[in-house]
């Protein structure tokens, strides 16, 4: 009867172990993962915003307050001139960004969204430097599908630089994962 005892002793033991060195090892993140995976707040912010303006007319702050967390809201966003066809497509984008952001925050504490310029003047300020001179009329990512388009390319390509070169410098494999979910998503 004891060495009943003894053993269903051990083996609970060896169940608490387990659950605990399972729930330790796949939720740590080092401080200089939880850097890395926090810069990408910044991109993940800014392309929730645009998506969802651009398609919407409204923002995080309508469409999910809480990963605003307070931050400032964007200054020159606008709903785009989409066919119906490209707004459902950013749309989809939009709510993917809302994905990303979620899924950085349920690892990494994060911060409120930043003060974020989707001015088409702002745009216009990157496309100009791209073709090295000032385009007429000016660049204005919300005036039609092609321009809007063209302006969601940029976006994410920067986004994808940024992740790769994160990639190697991570320590958990906890964190590689949550990286390799977005750039999969990108």
């Amino acid at each position: 009867m004891a060495s009943v005892a003894a053993a269903a002793a051990v083996f609970m033991k060896f169940l608490i172990f387990l659950f605990i060195t399972t729930t330790v090892n796949s939720s740590v993140i080092p401080k200089t993962d939880m850097n890395l995976l926090e810069f990408p707040l910044n991109l993940e912010y800014f392309e929730a915003e645009y998506f969802l303006f651009g398609s919407m007319g409204k923002g995080l702050d309508a469409i999910q307050p809480a990963l605003a967390a307070g931050g400032p809201p964007p200054i020159g966003a606008n709903q785009a001139n989409l066919s119906p066809l490209v707004k459902d497509i950013i749309t989809q984008f939009g709510y993917q960004e809302v994905g990303h952001l979620r899924a950085i925050k349920k690892r990494v504490p994060g911060f409120p969204r930043p003060l974020l310029n989707l001015s088409a003047e702002a745009f216009g300020t990157v496309i100009n430097a791209a073709f090295g001179m000032p385009l007429s009329p000016p660049f204005d990512p919300y005036a039609n599908d092609i321009n809007y388009l063209i302006s969601c390319y940029i976006i994410p390509y920067v986004g994808l630089t940024g992740y790769v070169g994160a990639n190697p410098k991570l320590e958990s494999p906890v964190s590689k994962e949550v990286l390799r979910s977005i750039v999969v998503n990108q």
